[in-house]
């Protein structure tokens, strides 16, 4: 059976392969400290860029407002009073705060400005309406007017000025009484942001642009008519008084305006969720909502 030999080389020896091993390691530096360090470098400079595309550039502030009035000419009869509804728009960047004082009263008018309402936070992109009475003088005759001012505090050199425009020349007709019925023309307001929701007036279809989304001019598909509301302040017949012959049938907040109104007369009112749709938003279109309503009250029936 044949068997694989082994031949020995003679007279050569092994080369001695730890010998020139050792001989590189310490003749090399170590570069691996080096290395790690870079990397090290190169992560931290990889991270700070990133973190700076991150953040966003300082928003720039600006501040800006515009006013107006719902409605900006009233009749009134000598010694009484009307309401207007101012508006505030913050057209600025952010949230800013107005202060709201009157700046000359060429009427002689005693105007005032809804309690806690003076000053007034409004948010960017939004609207407020505050309501302002003016009651005029019992010697008072003709066209008279005053001006309110209203005032930045983010930036107290903007300012705006709005006229009142009153016509004193006027005589208001019969008060109404509990039960009455009565004929009133109208514009409903959110509280919250000045939009129109409804309104009986041309002059609100015609000047006021700040409407709900799903509001739209009603002129083409009914008349203007003044709205009709029996049996105003009475909760049902016989309550609260013997001229009640039923139930009210507006929200309680717009129908107990009515009540004390005179003919001819134009008055605000600001009603809180509970007295208008009920506080809860599924309930209606406008629950958990306040509202404002200018009337003008046109007769009584």
């Amino acid at each position: 059976m044949a068997k694989k030999g082994r031949r020995k080389a003679k007279g050569k020896n092994t080369p001695d392969l730890n010998y020139r091993e050792d001989s590189i390691q310490t003749s090399r530096p170590d570069t691996r400290p080096a290395l790690i360090a870079l990397l090290l470098v190169i992560l931290l400079i990889g991270s700070g860029l990133y973190l700076t595309s991150m953040v966003e550039e300082p928003t720039e502030v600006s501040y800006g407002f515009e006013t107006s009035l719902l409605t900006d000419y009233h009749k009134t009869a000598p010694g009484y009073a009307t309401d207007f509804v101012l508006i505030i728009e913050n057209t600025g960047s952010i949230a800013d705060t107005f202060d709201i004082s009157m700046k000359s009263n060429d009427g002689g008018f005693t105007i005032t400005i809804e309690e806690g309402y003076e000053s007034i936070v409004v948010n960017n992109g939004k609207s407020k309406p505050v309501i302002v009475n003016v009651k005029t003088s019992s010697s008072a005759t003709g066209m008279l007017y005053s001006n309110l001012e209203v005032k930045s505090r983010g930036d107290s050199t903007l300012t705006s000025t709005v006229k009142l425009n009153v016509d004193c020349d006027h005589t208001f007709g019969n008060q109404t009484i509990i039960g009455d019925s009565v004929n009133a023309h109208y514009a409903g307001i959110l509280a919250s942001n000045g939009q129109l929701f409804d309104s009986s007036m041309e002059y609100i279809w015609d000047n006021y642009l700040n409407l709900m989304s799903d509001v739209s001019d009603p002129r083409p598909g009914r008349p203007m008519e003044p709205l009709t509301a029996g049996n105003i302040g009475c909760n049902f017949d016989g309550d609260p008084s013997a001229d009640c012959e039923g139930s009210r049938q507006m929200i309680k907040g717009f129908d107990n305006k009515m009540v004390g109104m005179y003919e001819g007369q134009t008055l605000a009112v600001r009603i809180p969720a509970v007295d208008a749709y009920g506080i809860d938003p599924n309930g209606h279109s406008l629950g958990g909502q306040d509202l404002i309503f200018a009337i003008d009250l046109v007769s009584k029936n």
